[in-house]
């Protein structure tokens, strides 16, 4: 089944680190939705040194089941939050090495870890939630809110996973994603979000417990998305908590 997820649902290449990154195939179509609004700048935290990559961490099974060569640039064990920026300080804790993060209302809660990523980067994590309501999302974004430089890609944590576009202050709406998975209430999945070159951006979302249970999204917007500098944030609402562990950073190289 592993095998066969890869060749159905991800074909790519990814290019050295010299300046160029991954390519994903195939594409899937954008369908306008409405979308609720991203809140403001993170309050800024002191940085904690993250686990280096020396000696090397092994890329986790979730990674090297969908991508070549991954190569781990730091891991967050989550006994502090000091890599993360909270919005709101009073919905972030941490109880053994798992972060949570409680939702309030008109979606004023979020925690953006505090590295840039650029074409070639991505994020790999574990997560559970209250409700699976789609009230809750981790999201790539650059640029500032309500301007012409705004971008986001994200995925909604419903039953049913879903997409989120945002470009400048349009929302692009976003479709379910490809595949078998349906999320429910307490239970650990995995998550890998990847960035490609000239707005190339892919998302897959697995249960551990069950090869079968996939869902996978990619999108090619073009060259108004490429040479950002991203912000991985994860984001909720009123009703909603999502936990978190299990954090790492990646890039990737060519076959």
């Amino acid at each position: 089944m592993k095998a066969h997820l890869i060749t159905t649902f991800l074909i790519f290449t990814i290019l050295t680190a010299c300046g160029q990154a991954p390519i994903f195939m195939p594409t899937t179509t954008v369908i306008p939705t409405n979308t609720a609004a991203p809140m403001a700048t993170a309050t800024e935290q002191p940085t904690a040194t993250l686990v280096p990559p020396t000696p090397t961490i092994e890329p986790p099974p979730q990674a090297t089941d969908f991508l070549s060569n991954v190569a781990i640039l730091s891991y967050d064990p989550f006994d502090n939050l000091n890599n993360w920026n909270l919005w709101d300080a009073s919905t972030g804790s941490i109880t053994n090495g798992v972060f949570e993060l409680q939702g309030k209302s008109f979606w004023a809660t979020g925690s953006a870890f505090n590295r840039k990523l650029n074409e070639g980067d991505g994020v790999i994590l574990t997560f559970k939630l209250k409700n699976a309501s789609a009230q809750s999302e981790f999201v790539f974004d650059a640029g500032d809110w309500q301007t012409d430089s705004f971008r986001q890609f994200g995925i909604y944590n419903g039953s049913r996973p879903e997409a989120d576009l945002f470009q400048g202050k349009n929302d692009l709406g976003g479709n379910n994603l490809v595949g078998n998975l349906s999320l429910k209430t307490n239970t650990w999945y995995n998550l890998l979000m990847a960035i490609g070159k000239n707005g190339e951006l892919f998302g897959v979302m697995s249960d551990p417990a069950s090869e079968g249970h996939v869902t996978i999204y990619h999108e090619t917007i073009g060259a108004k998305w490429a040479g950002e500098n991203w912000d991985f944030t994860v984001k909720a609402n009123e009703g909603e908590t999502v936990n978190v562990k299990n954090f790492y950073s990646q890039y990737f190289t060519k076959v």
